[in-house]
């Protein structure tokens, strides 16, 4: 229904300003919709790497706004184009014409700018639908709660007017949007009605080093986002959250996950889905790891058979604490992080004092094991690992870490 007065408005108010503003302007306004339709995002590509000098810096924005501006200024051109065209030619038929021929214009110029302006109407008519089956195809998919504003429900009124109409298909032909977009969207929707995938998606093995940012642990901590996105807010809410908005406009993040998300979109796909990821689970060491202290103690007695049964005692406890938060972090871009990893610090005429580190660094496949170069303040740990794909081993000199897969 909305589209069905969408589309009487647009044409009656066309062909009713067309009727008085003539055949010329009208023609020129018309052909002026069509090339700025075809060059608007050539002429928006330029327009770019202005927009920021006028504050405005968020690139979904940019992205937006450049083709738009572009579209208006190529229709301004050929607007301008027609006003000095059309007055020139009324001034013809004014005074130099005679009355007869002047008025046979006049009735001609009219009727046939009537006619042209159903055409333009028409054209302006694809091109807000084109507009709203683009916003809705993500409002649908991440705004569809009855708690959104008035202005999201009806844009998503409109999106659904669109498919009932057919004019769906007409609008997303007008122009080639990247299928990156819709993927975008599909994506974003799914997450939206599914809160649980969440965690599925922070532990896909290209997000496992993004995870680890300062920003996204931030975001990930904050409660009250989160707990609006997991009771599906209203998008507006989890929008205009700071700590939101500080990573959407945060170019290198978003360029970053653009392109993970273009290099691993089948792969993810089919991760969130079933929770296997053919590209990235032959590679055993990638994920997170918790620390297995039991095993690692083990480990430990069977490295020292001559330890004291005293200090075995004092060795276990001590492990049993120092050790409760290490992990290890293998990201599927080299990135090695190993956290809160423990030792004690001694000395002279002072009790000894447990101190934790984490180490970063890469690691590298070299045939059956994995070879690890970690650091931290300015001190170099090389290691060796290997795994079986669920508990992984970590060998220092004559220490190893035994570590499990977190479920």
């Amino acid at each position: 229904m909305t589209i069905w007065i969408l589309a009487l408005v647009f044409l009656g108010a066309s062909a009713g300003l067309n009727l008085r503003l003539g055949v010329i302007r009208a023609t020129f306004s018309f052909i002026g919709i069509l090339v700025a339709m075809l060059f608007a995002g050539a002429l928006g590509s330029l327009l770019k790497p202005l927009l920021p000098h006028i504050k405005i810096e968020n690139p979904t924005l940019i992205w937006l706004l450049a083709p738009f501006v572009g579209f208006v200024i190529i229709l301004i051109l050929f607007k301008i184009a027609g006003f000095f065209i059309q007055w020139k030619v009324d001034l013809f038929y004014k005074y130099k014409a005679g009355d007869l021929r002047l008025a046979l214009w006049q009735r001609m110029n009219s009727r046939v700018g009537l006619c042209v302006g159903l055409f333009n109407g028409t054209a302006y008519l694809i091109l807000i639908s084109f507009i709203i089956y683009n916003f809705s195809y993500w409002s649908t998919q991440i705004a569809s709660s009855s708690n959104e504003t008035k202005a999201m429900r009806l844009i998503n009124q409109m999106g659904r007017d669109l498919a009932t109409t057919g004019l769906a298909k007409t609008a997303r032909s007008v122009v080639l949007m990247p299928d990156m977009y819709y993927k975008l969207a599909d994506l974003a929707g799914l997450l939206r009605q599914n809160p649980q995938l969440n965690d599925r998606l922070e532990s896909y093995p290209a997000f496992l080093s993004l995870a680890e940012r300062d920003d996204l642990k931030q975001l990930g901590q904050n409660n009250s986002f989160q707990s609006a996105w997991k009771n599906r807010a209203p998008i507006a809410q989890l929008l205009n959250d700071s700590q939101a908005k500080t990573m959407l406009q945060n170019n290198d993040l978003t360029a970053m996950i653009s392109g993970i998300l273009q290099t691993d979109w089948d792969d993810l796909n089919g991760y969130l889905k079933t929770g296997k990821s053919p590209k990235y689970d032959p590679i055993k060491i990638l994920g997170r790891w918790d620390f297995n202290v039991s095993v690692t103690i083990n480990l430990f007695r069977q490295a020292r058979p001559n330890i004291q049964p005293n200090a075995m005692r004092a060795a276990r406890a001590w492990m049993t604490e120092a050790y409760a938060d290490t992990t290890f972090m293998a990201g599927a871009d080299g990135e090695a992080l190993l956290k809160d990893l423990p030792h004690l610090k001694i000395q002279p005429n002072q009790p000894p004092v447990t101190e934790k580190a984490t180490w970063k660094g890469q690691w590298k496949n070299n045939g059956t094991n994995y070879d690890l170069s970690l650091k931290s303040n300015g001190q170099s740990k090389p290691m060796t690992a290997h795994t079986d794909g669920q508990r992984l081993t970590l060998q220092s000199g004559n220490d190893s870490f035994v570590f499990d897969r977190q479920d």
